[in-house]
């Protein structure tokens, strides 16, 4: 979730201007980008609003995986299934209204083929997404909660005041309860 800095803005800028003719998508509240099941061909570019991914445990408990957002995190995508075409094991949907710009994957290898400032452009986010990735794996392996809430807090503040308490902490892999807990010593 956590957007990687100046190479992730100037990223997302310039996949903005690549992608400037096209006519931008309005997502309502709840409504679906990407759903379980669903063969993913769709990168997007959120231009406005907040989404978020979750995926649901064999218990049946959603858990989100992501928070995408303007210009920090707006690359929106289940990265895995979109470069394998593979089915989503997760949902991407707008947790407000959105707006947001998206190609689909024969689009993406077209352009690709033609453009050698897109294949750089692709393998920024490649990295980027990996970075991410491992970011995430460490905090919920080697920090306590208090840690990842204080983290979180520090890096994502104004998500913090955007989302519901439960979501933050289904994001950070703890009970609310203790989410609201550790908030309110902060």
């Amino acid at each position: 979730m956590t957007g990687i800095g100046a190479g992730y803005k100037q990223t997302f800028d310039q996949l903005r201007e690549f992608f400037a003719s096209r006519e931008p998508v309005k997502l309502k509240k709840g409504e679906i980008f990407l759903d379980y099941g669903e063969p993913n061909r769709k990168l997007g570019l959120l231009l406005d609003g907040l989404m978020y991914a979750s995926y649901t445990s064999e218990s049946g408990q959603e858990w989100i995986s992501r928070f995408f957002y303007c210009p920090d995190n707006g690359i929106i995508s289940s990265h895995e299934t979109f470069m394998t075409g593979r089915e989503s094991n997760e949902i991407i949907r707008a947790y407000e209204d959105s707006e947001l710009i998206y190609i689909d994957r024969n689009e993406y290898e077209d352009l690709l083929e033609q453009s050698p400032d897109l294949q750089r452009l692709a393998r920024i986010m490649a990295e980027e997404s990996y970075v991410q990735a491992l970011r995430r794996v460490h905090s919920l392996q080697s920090l306590s909660a208090s840690q990842r809430v204080k983290m979180f807090v520090k890096e994502h503040s104004e998500i913090v005041s955007r989302v519901q308490r439960q979501h933050v902490a289904s994001y950070l892999g703890i009970h609310r309860n203790i989410f609201t807990r550790i908030l309110n010593k902060i």
